[in-house]
């Protein structure tokens, strides 16, 4: 008897089995799989990425330098961000007084204008500026040089310009440099944040090469650390853009081979790379991301493998890029060589590139001679999801789960600074949203260009009548609670696209 019954039992559980199966084919079988129409030239406009314009404002107030003041009634549309140049004796000529009112005029200009902010700071000298008449840019301040002992300082000379540099591990000196850091930090918040910091704090144009000379690799190292310290510290809230540029002051292998494409023979001395310029150190520090000031003819291989290798840790900030000269200047070459800087810039997997031309009337021309140059790079630079892919029930039930299954990929050379959250609506007729439903973060921060990236979600719509609704996706910055621009037609209002038809029972 109990064997009998054992039977029926296991009978029973069989043909429930093969309902079941037969239930989930059916399922299955009404499944609407779509592929999104996408846009392949929309140019979008999204956080942390973008052309950057130069303004020169607080080191220079006459009418030709300074953007704002050289161009007046141009507002450079083009530009996604702003970046304003200046040193650490422009703000502090005595210890402890901070001037910042004419950094905050072409803040203020820029930002009402509807640009995102960087600073382009930076503690050591900017060579060109601080030998006009009178001096700006001059870097370390007056007062902190002359209280620093001879013997912990150098001279050196470029272009006919002539620096003097301190050793970075001088008590002094790191007080007063850690005070400034900390007062712009302060002073560069709340309502006027900026978006990136450049991490200006060693040698020529601060770009990380051709200062003071240590007598040993370690002493280098270590000086170059502490200086990253400070700098890491004092800005704990801000991404800070450190130059990755070869040393010349260094072995001549650490730089070799061509600037036009990445050589792995050339990469010998990589780790070697690493250590002289403290890479190795800045890589454990959370906020640090890099820059290279030189693109279009001045990277060679190792700089190209630290690039690629900071880009695949999925840790850095938005990485930026600027050119090796100016617009006028390198047209000269021909239009193939102006597309090829361009193209070797977008390489090093940027989300900000300076407009070729840096600022003022150089960078109009640039915008205006290569408009298939800007729109380009606007498309390629930072990051572009795009929805591939999405298969979701043909009728869904209200209050009801069901599934959702997306595919996405990441077109642009950049990446999101964060997860963004995904979100789906049903729109009536007429485009308005009838209901909502929010699934959650994707790892959006963690996708890397031309990877494939798909996920299953369990979605609801609750509080809605029966009918036939437009199924729309967007991604919301948690940040801002903005939405981000996706390369798909079908838009039914900024950030939001439509799916397809879907009847709720």
């Amino acid at each position: 008897m109990f064997r009998f019954l054992l039977f029926l039992i296991l009978a029973g559980g069989a043909l429930f089995a093969e309902d079941a199966a037969l239930s989930s084919g059916a399922e299955a079988k009404r499944m609407s799989e779509i592929v999104p129409e996408e846009d392949h030239e929309a140019v979008l406009s999204n956080p942390d990425m973008g052309w950057v314009l130069y303004e020169n404002y607080p080191l220079d107030q006459s009418a030709e330098s300074p953007t704002l003041a050289a161009l007046p009634g141009e507002n450079f549309p083009e530009a996604a961000a702003v970046a304003i140049m200046f040193s650490w004796q422009d703000i502090e000529h005595q210890p402890d007084v901070y001037d910042f009112s004419k950094v905050d005029f072409a803040y203020d200009y820029w930002r009402q204008r509807g640009k995102s902010i960087q600073l382009r700071i930076s503690t050591e000298t900017l060579v060109w500026w601080s030998s006009r008449s009178p001096p700006s840019g001059k870097g370390i301040p007056d007062y902190v040089l002359a209280s620093i002992p001879a013997e912990r300082k150098q001279e050196r000379e470029s272009d006919g310009h002539h620096q003097t540099y301190v050793d970075a591990r001088e008590p002094f000196y790191l007080e007063r440099l850690r005070k400034f850091l900390e007062a712009t930090a302060a002073h560069y918040s709340g309502k006027r944040a900026v978006s990136l910091v450049d991490l200006r704090g060693y040698g020529k144009w601060g770009e990380w090469h051709s200062g003071y000379r240590y007598a040993t690799d370690d002493d280098r190292h270590a000086a170059l650390s502490t200086i990253i310290d400070v700098w890491s510290a004092a800005f704990p809230r801000n991404w800070l853009a450190l130059s990755y540029s070869y040393d010349p002051d260094g072995p001549k292998e650490l730089f070799a081979g061509s600037t036009k494409k990445f050589e792995p023979q050339s990469t010998s001395g990589y780790e070697q790379f690493l250590s002289y310029s403290a890479f190795d150190y800045a890589l454990t520090k959370r906020n640090v991301t890099l820059r290279r000031d030189g693109a279009g003819g001045a990277v060679h291989s190792n700089e190209r493998r630290l690039c690629e290798q900071a880009y695949q840790m999925r840790s850095r900030g938005p990485m930026v890029c600027e050119f090796l000269g100016g617009f006028g200047t390198v047209k000269k070459a021909g239009p193939d060589w102006v597309t090829w800087m361009i193209e070797d810039a977008l390489s090093l997997h940027p989300n900000y590139m300076n407009l070729l031309g840096w600022q003022g009337q150089d960078a109009l021309d640039f915008i205006h001679d290569r408009p298939d140059l800007i729109s380009h790079g606007a498309r390629t630079m930072g990051y572009r999801l795009s929805l591939t892919k999405a298969a979701f029930p043909s009728e869904i039930r209200a209050d009801t789960p069901f599934e959702l299954k997306l595919e996405w990929v990441n077109r642009g050379v950049g990446r999101a600074m964060r997860d963004f959250l995904l979100r789906l609506s049903l729109r009536d007729s007429k485009g308005k949203p009838a209901s909502q439903c929010d699934i959650g973060p994707l790892q959006t921060s963690r996708w890397l260009h031309g990877e494939q990236q798909s996920a299953a979600h369990i979605a609801r719509f609750t509080a809605i009548n029966p009918g036939s609704y437009q199924l729309c996706v967007m991604l919301i910055d948690p940040s801002s609670e903005q939405p981000i621009r996706l390369p798909l037609k079908n838009k039914v209002e900024e950030g939001v696209y439509s799916l397809a038809k879907i009847n709720l029972r």
